[in-house]
This record gives structure tokens, C-alpha cells and sequence, in this order.
């Protein structure tokens, strides 16, 4: 007798797998597309503000955590439409500005003050080269002892706490990522 079970598993994991891999590809776009306009992140969340002039501005941490991945499934879906339609029109905005002859990006669409804020230490940025080592490193072992995350720090020039921070970063998002896979694979 066969087992209908396992291929109705099967296929409900390959639509997750697709709406999860839409999801991710939306927001890798969505974050060089925000970058390519100029505008930052506590940008796009004052901007939704307009946008949307029922809902509260979002937070730098939320478009953050929508780039890469940090966000539930449920928030990530919820926020993509929105996302979406402030992406269009802020490239609107910018190709008129671009055709009117105006090279400048039209920042008074998305800008906001930024006086009067304390000083924070500056965030982060792993280089792409630095990345990839990283995930590789990733890929063969999750949990590093200290000595071998000192070790890759010292290989990468990077700080040991940047590399710590960075592995559990990176085992917060492959937890949601697996989280919104099984929610999504539920639905169907």
C-alpha cells in the first residue's frame, strides 16, 4: 500500500520552502534597493508612518530585523506589503527627481532629524569576504568553542566578541528561519 502521507508532507515542505525563499529574496532586494536610494532604515519606518496614516512609525530595529531575517514569519508577511508599496514609491520619487535633472536623492520624502540623538557606538559591518568565511565556518560547526572563535577572529582581523555576537546572531535566524518554515508548512 502506499503512504500518501510522506509525499502530502513533501509537497507542503517544498511550498514553504518557496514562500520561505520568496520571503528571504524579497528582503535581500529590499535592503540593496532601500541602500541604492540613500535612505536608512529609520528612514523607511518614519516614511510607512506617512504612508500608512493609521499605524504608529516603525523602528530602525524592525526594518533591521526584516533585512535579515530576525523578524517571525508572521511579522515578516505582515510587513511585506507594506514595504512593498513604500519601495515603489519612493523609486518613483527618485526617478522623477532623476528626470527633472535633479541628481541630488529627493531625501525629503524619507529624511528625519537626527539632532538632539546621544552617541552610540558605531554598528558592525562584516565585510562580504568576511561573511562567507564565516557561513563556511558556520556550515561545519554552530557552536565554536571560545578558543576556536578566537582563532577565526584572529584569522579574519575581527574582534572575538564581533565573532561571538555573530554566531548568535546567526543561530537566532536559522531558529526563526526553521520556526517560519514549519508555521507555513502548518497552513497548508
Amino acid at each position: 500500500m502506499t503512504d500518501y502521507p510522506d509525499a502530502e508532507l513533501h509537497s507542503q515542505t517544498a511550498a514553504s520552502d518557496s514562500i520561505g525563499g520568496d520571503l528571504r529574496h524579497f528582503a535581500e532586494q529590499f535592503r540593496l534597493r532601500r541602500m541604492r536610494l540613500g535612505a536608512t532604515q529609520a528612514d523607511v519606518g518614519a516614511a510607512l508612518a506617512r504612508l500608512r496614516s493609521t499605524s504608529t512609525p516603525l523602528s530602525q530595529s524592525t526594518i533591521c530585523r526584516f533585512e535579515s531575517m530576525t523578524l517571525s514569519c508572521s511579522n515578516m508577511q505582515a510587513l511585506r506589503p507594506a514595504l512593498e508599496a513604500w519601495l515603489t514609491a519612493a523609486e518613483s520619487r527618485y526617478a522623477a527627481a532623476q528626470t527633472a535633472g535633479n541628481d541630488e536623492h529627493p531625501g525629503p520624502a524619507w529624511t528625519t532629524p537626527t539632532a538632539g540623538r546621544g552617541r552610540r557606538r558605531r554598528r558592525t559591518t562584516i565585510a562580504a569576504p568576511e561573511r562567507r568565511t564565516l557561513e563556511a565556518y558556520y556550515a561545519v560547526e554552530s557552536r565554536p568553542t571560545g578558543e576556536r572563535m578566537a582563532e577565526i577572529a584572529d584569522r579574519l582581523r575581527l574582534n572575538k566578541s564581533v565573532v561571538r555576537v555573530w554566531y548568535c546572531n546567526q543561530r537566532q535566524k536559522e531558529k526563526r528561519l526553521k520556526n517560519c518554515i514549519v508555521a507555513v508548512s502548518s497552513r497548508y
